[in-house]
């Protein structure tokens, strides 16, 4: 039997493969970048401005809105059963409000972590300084 930890780690290794399997290029250095600040902006901003300003931005950052959404709706999530994110956010107490803001922490913590771990980023062709290096006098 997983942990809810564990359910997590799953969930969130499985959003990152899919995202870098359809992302090329810069689109996986920004959704990395985006990944890293929301669970930063909901602890600073509250998880329903942070979720709305993530919904109401492009498509990359609207990918990390879905995957975050698709986690709290979730029988594992405090908003299960509701069609969307911001559904849950404003029709369910207080109480599902907090759990649900706790819980994004650290699902998006998860997905941060596992972006930086598995989603590459594309490798220059030519790398700079590399001559400097080599020439260095030993003397």
């Amino acid at each position: 039997m997983q942990t809810i930890q564990q359910k997590r780690a799953a969930a969130a290794l499985a959003a990152v493969r899919e995202a870098s399997s359809e992302l090329s290029g810069d689109d996986r250095k920004k959704y990395k970048s985006y990944a890293s600040q929301f669970p930063a902006m909901i602890r600073m901003n509250g998880l329903g401005p942070a979720a709305a300003f993530f919904r109401g931005k492009d498509e990359l950052y609207k990918s990390l809105y879905d995957t975050l959404g698709s986690w709290l709706r979730s029988e594992n999530g405090p908003y299960y059963g509701v069609d969307d994110l911001m559904d849950g956010i404003t029709t369910r107490n207080q109480n599902e409000y907090r759990m649900a803001q706790v819980e994004a922490v650290v699902f998006m913590e998860w997905v941060k972590k596992l972006a930086n771990a598995f989603m590459e980023e594309p490798v220059n062709s030519t790398v700079q300084g590399a001559g400097e290096a080599v020439t260095e006098d030993a003397s």
